[in-house]
């Protein structure tokens, strides 16, 4: 508990410590000097701290599957591609963005990867299973990011998708899924 004759009288000269000494040793316009050297180094180290970008580094989807860790598809092919139209879901009559495959479609995505398992609708039994085998090279990926030009980013997952019934005999397609990041 605070007595109340330990409370300050503000009209009297203000308590605690006494002017540092730290730089007394120099002159008046020698101390302003390094202090706002002091000051200049601890913005230019706050703002380029904000400035640095993140570390790319793959994504992992939901089985294990590992996707390309740049924007702009030059891991998969290096001269690029001509990306093409959504063929289904969300996104159709918006920017391309993913390539290649029979269909490409948010409708082939579930979390935002290739979905993986069986889908039936109607007498149409679809067989999805997500792979890393098509993506441009040699290399294991299942999927790729894309930026479009209104500056929004899209994974592209590949899978093969097999369809069963409905007039379809075991028919597969690659397909790719198309998910807003």
């Amino acid at each position: 508990m605070i007595a109340f004759d330990s409370i300050p009288d503000l009209t009297g000269p203000a308590p605690g410590p006494g002017r540092s000494t730290a730089l007394s040793g120099l002159r008046p316009s020698r101390r302003r000097t390094v202090l706002k050297a002091v000051a200049l180094g601890a913005l230019t180290i706050g703002s380029a701290a904000l400035t640095l970008p993140g570390r790319a580094r793959a994504e992992t989807g939901p089985n294990a599957l590992t996707g390309w860790d740049r924007t702009d598809c030059r891991d998969a092919y290096p001269t690029g591609y001509p990306e093409d139209g959504d063929t289904g879901g969300e996104f159709v009559g918006t920017y391309a963005a993913c390539y290649a495959g029979a269909w490409r479609s948010s409708e082939f995505c579930e979390g935002g990867w290739h979905k993986y398992g069986t889908v039936t609708a109607g007498d149409v039994q679809v067989d999805h299973m997500p792979v890393a085998t098509t993506c441009g090279t040699v290399t294991a990926k299942n999927a790729w990011r894309w930026t479009t030009p209104d500056g929004r980013v899209y994974r592209c997952s590949d899978g093969f998708s097999t369809y069963w019934g409905g007039g379809h005999t075991g028919q597969t397609y690659l397909t790719i899924c198309r998910a807003r990041v």
